[in-house]
């Protein structure tokens, strides 16, 4: 039991220090590939494509290997692909390079702060880790704590932005997240991967794991839809349309972040009370609305704050989404069940960016948002679909 202990708080010391580079870097670098490199829309947008695209492929080959062959060195060697990736920002201009880095870096991850932006690969395997040190009685509860202070954490690396100019953002990004590679190695796993347990030929996959492990990847693909079109570009959205200066962008997402974080807390009594379906779909549904609001704003106030309300709704289902998808998947399929519905979440949030660049350069600023409110919606009733009849799903704990 100590020893589950520490690794909870190295997993989330490490989650924390991920999120805050994050943070920052969600931000700064769509606005530096714009505003200092003078790169149009429509190759940023190409930019964040290739790390869209990149990021998917990572987390499924991140899940995959991760319940084959363990976890933690995993873990370890997926973290410094970010820093890595900020190095090479640093160093050239070249676009080739760039897109090397975004590639690796996962830059233009539809997500931000709440959700998994950018070096979301990790994702699939911090959470799995994190379910082998729970129990069923307080996974919830671990989840929440993990949003809040990877939240917390990401909202303060936007505050940044305000302050700091993208070289020294970039060269304390190298040094935090470098560490956030360090403090893993002190975990001690459990599970020591599937070819260490299984027997020659054998296919360990229930029946049970190939439905949930398919209904989460076709919820994640319509999730990555939605967020795909918009979700990297909100700091050029209200740098550009509503025409807020770089240091206001960032406290915007600072003051989203930390709202977000605050109310994860409440998830685990949210769940109590209205089971994981109910909370999930709801919360789904007025967020998808308050995002086809937006264009529709007068001014930067009102849209701001339709910003921070839809965030927070968002952020709130999270750790019940993750909770019920572990609860669900056996034990040796929760590294590969998390990392396919990272995948076909961000596979699709790729097309979706690809698009939303050139939709955002070229038509009404209502498009966009009007498709991705229509993805979310699409994204609810499927939930409905795969998980009405399912009692765990409906369950109030």
């Amino acid at each position: 039991m100590l020893q589950e202990r520490k690794n909870i708080i190295y997993l989330f010391i490490s989650r924390s220090f991920r999120s805050f580079v994050a943070g920052f870097v969600a931000i700064a670098i769509s606005l530096y590939f714009y505003d200092i490199l003078k790169l149009s829309l429509i190759l940023v947008g190409v930019l964040f494509t290739i790390g869209a695209i990149a990021t998917p492929l990572i987390s499924l080959i991140v899940g995959i290997f991760g319940d084959r062959y363990g976890r933690k060195f995993i873990l370890i060697a997926d973290l410094l692909t970010l820093p890595i990736a900020i190095v090479i920002i640093l160093l050239t201009r070249n676009f080739y390079a760039l897109a090397a880095a975004s590639a690796i870096g996962g830059f233009g991850v539809a997500g931000g702060i709440v959700g998994g932006g950018v070096g979301a690969s990790v994702g699939p395997v911090v959470t799995t880790m994190l379910a082998e040190n729970t129990t069923n009685e307080n996974r919830t509860f671990m989840f929440s704590i993990n949003s809040v202070l990877s939240t917390f954490a990401g909202a303060a690396g936007a505050l940044l932005v305000s302050f700091i100019g993208f070289q020294l953002l970039f060269e304390i990004g190298v040094i935090i997240s470098l560490f956030s590679a360090i403090i893993i190695f002190p975990v001690r796993e459990k599970f020591k991967g599937l070819k260490t347990v299984r027997k020659k030929g054998e296919n360990p996959m229930s029946e049970k794991d190939r439905r949930f492990i398919k209904a989460f990847a076709y919820t994640g693909l319509f999730n990555g839809l939605s967020m795909g079109l918009i979700t990297p570009y909100y700091p050029i959205i209200f740098h550009t349309f509503f025409h807020m200066t770089i240091a206001n962008v960032g406290f915007l997402i600072f003051l989203g972040g930390i709202i977000s974080g605050a109310v994860d807390i409440f998830t685990p009594t949210l769940t109590t009370r209205m089971g994981f379906l109910k909370l999930i779909t709801r919360t789904r549904v007025i967020s998808a609305t308050a995002m086809l609001l937006i264009p529709f704003s007068p001014n930067f106030i009102f849209a701001s704050a339709l910003y921070i309300f839809m965030t927070t709704l968002r952020a709130v289902s999270l750790p019940a989404q993750t909770s019920l998808q572990m609860s669900l998947i056996s034990e040796g399929r929760r590294a590969t069940s998390s990392g396919l519905n990272q995948a076909s979440r961000l596979l699709a949030s790729a097309v979706a960016t690809s698009v939303g660049g050139t939709l955002l350069a070229l038509g009404p600023l209502l498009i966009p948002f009007a498709i991705a409110a229509s993805f979310t919606y699409g994204n609810t009733a499927l939930y409905y679909y795969y998980f009405a009849g399912i009692p765990d799903a409906n369950k109030k704990r």
